[in-house]
């Protein structure tokens, strides 16, 4: 991790590794332990949402992603299933995706549907940070704690975003132009192995 963070204090660097240990959980629409359900969707949608959201907790993220896949395969418009998505998308470590999904869940969504936009908003800032994208984050995490002030995925996300943008303005420049330059002692080495190896040979 010391390429993208500022080892200016091993404080810092430890806040962000605790701060990244807490991130690994992903923000669901479904964070209580009642089932969902919800008017205006299937049966079948809401059963494979709610098996998710279950599996989810458990952990088993790549089972509970198939499982909301499966509820936007009946309801490929329902916010809550998509920001869900986004959610485990991210703790499988598909940050892009997850990204996708969010917006997806964002487009779909409406003011009356605070838990959906709070989840999507939370884990668009959650797949943001991890792509560098820290102004981004941290917006996107504002935008979730203005829904819902009491997400703690959010308010984490925006707080290590702060971090890492904050390290980033600090860090020293650093040159990028030094590839050619490095290859000279590899096409050396190589070189004199090759002499080696053929002169073992002559001897045999």
């Amino acid at each position: 991790m010391t390429p993208w963070i500022n080892t200016k204090t091993g404080y810092t660097a430890c806040i962000v590794l605790a701060l990244i240990m807490i991130m690994a959980v992903p923000v669901s629409a479904a964070e209580n332990d009642n089932p969902i359900v919800m008017s205006g969707q299937t049966n079948d949608s809401i059963n494979a949402y709610n098996l998710g959201a279950e599996l989810a907790s458990q952990g088993k993220f790549q089972e509970a992603l198939l499982e909301t896949e499966k509820a936007l395969a009946i309801e490929p418009n329902w916010s809550l299933a998509l920001a869900q998505k986004a959610g485990l998308q991210n703790a499988l470590g598909k940050y892009q995706d997850a990204l996708a999904s969010a917006d997806a869940a964002i487009a779909a969504g409406t003011s009356d549907m605070p838990d959906a936009m709070a989840a999507a908003w939370a884990n668009r800032a959650d797949a943001l940070v991890h792509l560098g994208r820290y102004q981004d984050a941290i917006d996107s995490a504002s935008r979730a704690l203005m829904i819902d002030p009491t997400i703690e995925g959010a308010k984490t996300t925006r707080l290590l975003a702060g971090k890492m943008l904050e390290n980033s303005a600090t860090a020293l420049p650093t040159t990028t132009r030094k590839a050619p330059a490095t290859l000279v002692p590899v096409i050396g080495a190589l070189f004199t192995a090759g002499i080696i190896i053929c002169l073992h040979k002559r001897q045999i």
